[in-house]
């Protein structure tokens, strides 16, 4: 994936944008889960208006699958749906971070695929990775990350996950538990002649930290900095899995169109002069609610000790985990 291929589309047409489906092998790991029927009458619903369709990455998890074979029989009718829509009325397909075959997206379902998106003069429109200050410059290294993490999971048959709190597992929280560990051998390497390994170890523990608080991925400030310095009036993203239109700066906006894992089914629509971001089958719209605190950078300044001070209650229970299931 090192070409790059940039591609522009009208502004003056309606647009809908989904991201991160992450379609595995419908095992219990599989993070799309049983959601097929309700993306085939997302997909219908497009079609019925005549818009066009853009798929803003990760549409397929081969680190989970392994084997395509297993996502084609897992998703079979949904790939159908896909195919049809790509000849009615076009789907543009931009490539994520866990995309390692274009082929079967251009060749066989038909997408026109490329590495970023102009939609007018105004818009930009990419997966998110490139944002990353971890993924985007070791794109290759993270791979192989990821495929340890996936393992592990379909092995315990388990999520480990940030925020915590939607993962709230006894195997997340030992995890969690181990990790805090780690965190204070990292805080003596100072002690012991090893400043920079540890350095390099308080960004990593920052970009986890920033996870849980509630920038997944880490790509906020980096988007932010885009959208104040840049060209463009809207940045349009997935990656992070969490949805929201964030008005940046005056005329300065942050799209991201979510995911379509676990419980959620979020899309993003251009209707020729604004954007917004919705639920399939929850039916509802989301703004900046879950931007603020990043809008205020009121936690820039968390470690994980600073966290843990915070929310850990001892025996493996954590506040912010204990607060959630009151809540529900």
């Amino acid at each position: 994936m090192t070409t790059r291929i940039h591609k522009t589309l009208s502004a003056d047409r309606e647009i809908f944008f989904i991201s991160d489906l992450h379609l595995g092998d419908g095992s219990p790991s599989d993070a799309f889960g049983r959601k097929d029927e309700a993306l085939v009458a997302f997909l219908d619903h497009v079609a019925s208006r005549r818009a066009h369709l853009v798929i803003v990455g990760d549409a397929i998890d081969f680190h989970q699958a392994w084997f395509f074979s297993r996502v084609l029989k897992a998703h079979g009718s949904l790939f159908g749906a896909l195919s049809a829509l790509a000849d009615a009325s076009g789907v543009t397909y931009i490539w994520g971070n866990h995309d390692a075959d274009m082929s079967f997206f251009k060749d066989i379902l038909r997408f026109d695929v490329c590495s970023s998106l102009a939609i007018g003069d105004s818009i930009l429109v990419q997966h998110g990775y490139e944002y990353d200050p971890f993924i985007g410059p070791n794109l290759e290294a993270t791979h192989r990350a990821t495929q340890v993490h996936h393992l592990f999971e379909r092995l315990f048959r388990t999520r480990i996950r940030v925020p915590l709190e939607q993962f709230y597992t006894r195997t997340n929280r030992l995890m969690f538990w181990l990790f805090h560990k780690l965190i204070w051998v990292k805080n003596q390497l100072g002690r012991v002649g090893l400043r920079a390994l540890k350095e390099r170890l308080d960004a990593q523990e920052l970009y986890w930290v920033h996870a849980q608080l509630g920038d997944p991925q880490g790509i906020w400030e980096n988007v932010r900095c885009a959208l104040e310095t840049g060209p463009h009036r809207y940045i349009v993203t997935g990656h992070s899995h969490l949805p929201g239109r964030v008005e940046v700066a005056p005329g300065r906006v942050y799209v991201n169109t979510g995911s379509w894992t676990f419980q959620s089914s979020n899309y993003a629509r251009w209707d020729g002069d604004d954007f917004e971001v919705s639920d399939w089958l929850r039916k509802k719209t989301y703004t900046d609610r879950w931007y603020r605190p990043l809008l205020d950078r009121r936690w820039r300044h968390m470690d994980l000790m600073a966290w843990w001070r915070a929310n850990y209650m001892g025996w493996f229970r954590f506040r912010v985990g204990e607060i959630q299931k009151t809540d529900n």
